[in-house]
């Protein structure tokens, strides 16, 4: 069975995985998980723990829950990753913005249901739980923009180093 794309979109798709699997821009992914993960699972799950009622579905929540920030950051820095000739052509703007607020509706939402998806069925909807949500909304769109900084800037680290050594 043959694909569709021409080799040399696949070539292209292939050259924006290498980009941005280069430890830098894996390393400041980690970062955004263990940073922004840790404040997703106090946000979502720190009165359950605080309050000593763990659970097995808790427990699980909290360990896969830096899994979507990581995953949000490498997602932002692979669509920002396009092929330039520049690195001022890679600057994150309005394109950046909009493809950020869609990632944090998709994947904000997705979230907000894991998360909170009980008490919005039960119409046990609290100003704090209206509060986590909008946060919970706010974390996707700021990790993609900063996915999308650091290929910016990982691609202008690789030209002024390639310049230098020219």
């Amino acid at each position: 069975m043959h694909s569709a794309a021409p080799p040399s979109h696949w070539n292209s798709l292939l050259a924006r995985l290498w980009r941005i699997c280069m430890p830098r821009v894996v390393g400041k992914a980690l970062l955004a998980a263990a940073v922004v993960g840790t404040l997703l699972v106090l946000l979502n799950q720190g009165d359950i723990l605080l309050s000593g009622h763990l659970t097995r579905r808790v427990f699980v929540k909290s360990l896969v829950t830096p899994i979507i920030p990581f995953c949000v950051t490498m997602l932002g820095a692979f669509l920002n990753s396009r092929p330039a000739v520049r690195a001022e052509d890679l600057r994150p703007g309005w394109a950046t913005v909009r493809r950020s607020l869609t990632i944090a509706l998709c994947v904000g939402s997705t979230i907000i249901l894991l998360n909170h998806g009980d008490v919005l069925l039960a119409g046990a909807i609290t100003p704090r739980v209206v509060v986590k949500m909008l946060v919970t909304l706010c974390v996707p769109f700021g990790v993609s923009f900063y996915g999308a900084y650091v290929a910016y800037r990982n691609v202008l680290t690789e030209q002024q180093h390639a310049t230098g050594m020219a």
